[in-house]
């Protein structure tokens, strides 16, 4: 994750003109020196501002290197976060994050020589206990007395899920009320359970816009009668069972490369399945899909909300969309 925020920082940079580009070249280059490569063998994304190193790193133990990447990385980020140019870094799911990830990014918030820069994660409190790296890494900064602010984000309550609602469909709080009583009770207030559910209603008719009356009506007694999910996860299978065939193998295929993915690479991946795949196809007489066809169908799952299209890549828009 560490590597993708600052993917997306050098192409910030970029994209703010040759003139912050160079300024940002010399910042670094004047900082880090000749150690340069070991930071761009890692974050290979930084050449977009620093070029291609000319010097290899030296070869040192496997601890001795972590220690040097680490202190190197600590200059790179005092030299880059500027009044300027200040860095926040939004890491999320820390709960899933391997302890190296996690040394570095304890190792920024407790330097106190770095200014100009804040840190903001989120993770999941009841998939860590005692033992967890993330729990050992807060106990450190709490140790050192770093200042730390925690905020415990609930699910929302009935009278927040009923404002959704109203907000969404716009109509009056106090007509959506026994509608988003339902809602309450079908989800629990998670929000994105909330969102994929009304949705879903939506998507079987159950709520819709009447062109008669000119505003959202609902079937009730369908909405009651909804069964009631176990965990979002449910919910999100049972929409993606909804697409057409082609489309959720390509969002099965997705959800094995990761939680991100460039097209190009999405297509060597499916090249290769039709390749293992060809021989059936022929006996079989059935036709292989085009790639072309299958990406226009992931455009089915960006407009379900289930993805997200950035760029030439597909993002699942959650993680519990991800493991559905």
């Amino acid at each position: 994750a560490i590597d993708v925020a600052f993917n997306e920082y050098a192409n910030i940079i970029i994209q703010q003109g040759p003139q912050t580009t160079l300024e940002m070249k010399q910042a670094i280059i004047d900082a880090i020196n000749t150690d340069v490569g070991v930071l761009t063998e890692v974050f290979p994304c930084l050449c977009k501002i620093i070029g291609k190193p000319t010097t290899t790193p030296i070869e040192i133990t496997s601890v001795a290197a972590q220690n040097r990447f680490k202190f190197i990385f600590q200059v790179f980020v005092r030299a880059i976060a500027t009044p300027s140019h200040p860095i926040v870094l939004f890491l999320d799911d820390l709960q899933w994050a391997d302890e190296l990830s996690l040394q570095l990014i304890c190792t920024l918030a407790a330097d106190t020589e770095i200014n100009n820069f804040l840190f903001i994660g989120s993770y999941r409190d009841n998939e860590i206990d005692d033992t967890h790296p993330l729990t050992t890494q807060l106990y450190d900064l709490k140790r050192k007395e770093v200042a730390i602010i925690d905020i415990h984000v609930e699910c929302m309550s009935k009278d927040d899920v009923n404002t959704l609602v109203s907000d969404s469909i716009n109509v009056q709080e106090q007509l959506t009320r026994p509608f988003s009583d339902i809602v309450y009770k079908k989800t629990g207030g998670n929000a994105l359970f909330v969102t994929q559910f009304l949705q879903l209603l939506w998507d079987e008719g159950l709520l819709f816009y009447s062109l008669e009356y000119k505003t959202w009506q609902w079937k009730i007694d369908g909405v009651d009668g909804k069964n009631l999910f176990d965990h979002v996860g449910a919910l999100m299978a049972e929409k993606i069972c909804q697409l057409p065939i082609g489309c959720q193998y390509t969002i099965k295929l997705l959800a094995c490369l990761g939680s991100k993915c460039n097209e190009s690479i999405l297509a060597l991946f499916l090249s290769r399945v039709e390749d293992l795949q060809g021989g059936v196809s022929a006996k079989r007489g059935t036709r292989k899909p085009e790639h072309k066809s299958q990406f226009s169908m992931l455009d089915l799952a960006v407009d379900e909300g289930l993805l997200k299209k950035e760029g030439s890549s597909y993002i699942f828009a959650h993680d519990q969309i991800q493991h559905s």
